[in-house]
């Protein structure tokens, strides 16, 4: 049960409203702001997805996508390097309106929980990359791809405020059930570039489409 208490006010027209019960909503959640002057509307930046797979806080946010290779092909078709496996989803731009437009990503820690494995192989390894373009589809070459995770990957250490001069490794697809990839590069991209791949780390020929996880992706937007 809930119980909404309107207070309303004969100056500015608007409501107070508390609840004693869960706020439920389809449509996910957003704070907005109206201008005085103009009663213009805009979004503060505080929102929640209708699927709760997005969270944003001003410029930083937290989202999440399931993986599944069930649509690849390797066993059929050799997938080379930096070949798309699927395309995820898409990063979010949105920012309050009161910022400097974002023209970049800043990409803060990606977590990658594996449910099941693919085949054993030791080539089945994989990055992140993000790009323009939409709609690539699977053993096709990503469009000019940034990698985000991976081999090719310069992270950048908050340490000592420069890069690691360390080889960073692919994404083990073949790793057990309920281990995980962690990786936290503290790089930029283009917020052009806002669709998700993941793409194979190498040749990849036997069947991956066993795979499936769950992807976390911490990032904010500048």
């Amino acid at each position: 049960m809930s119980r909404t208490v309107l207070a309303e006010t004969e100056t500015n027209n608007m409501a107070n409203s508390t609840f004693n019960g869960p706020v439920r909503t389809e449509g996910g959640f957003n704070v907005i702001n109206k201008a005085a002057s103009t009663g213009a509307i805009t979004e503060t930046g505080f929102s929640v997805n209708s699927t709760g797979q997005l969270i944003s806080l001003g410029t930083r946010k937290i989202q999440t996508f399931a993986i599944d290779l069930s649509g690849t092909n390797a066993a059929g078709t050799t997938y080379g390097d930096n070949d798309v496996l699927v395309e995820l989803g898409a990063l979010n731009t949105d920012h309050p309106d009161a910022l400097v437009t974002a023209s970049k990503f800043f990409i803060h820690k990606v977590v990658i929980g594996i449910t099941t494995a693919a085949t054993s192989d030791a080539q089945s390894l994989a990055n992140l990359q993000l790009s323009a373009t939409s709609g690539t589809a699977t053993n096709s070459a990503v469009s000019s791809g940034t990698e985000i995770v991976g081999a090719g990957v310069a992270s950048f250490n908050a340490r000592i405020s420069a890069t690691d001069s360390v080889t960073e490794v692919d994404i083990d697809l073949d790793a057990s059930a309920g281990t995980f990839h962690v990786f936290t590069p503290n790089i930029n991209a283009a917020i052009a570039s806002k669709n998700l791949y993941l793409c194979a780390g190498a040749a990849a020929d036997t069947a991956l489409t066993a795979f499936r996880g769950t992807l976390e992706i911490e990032y904010s937007v500048y």
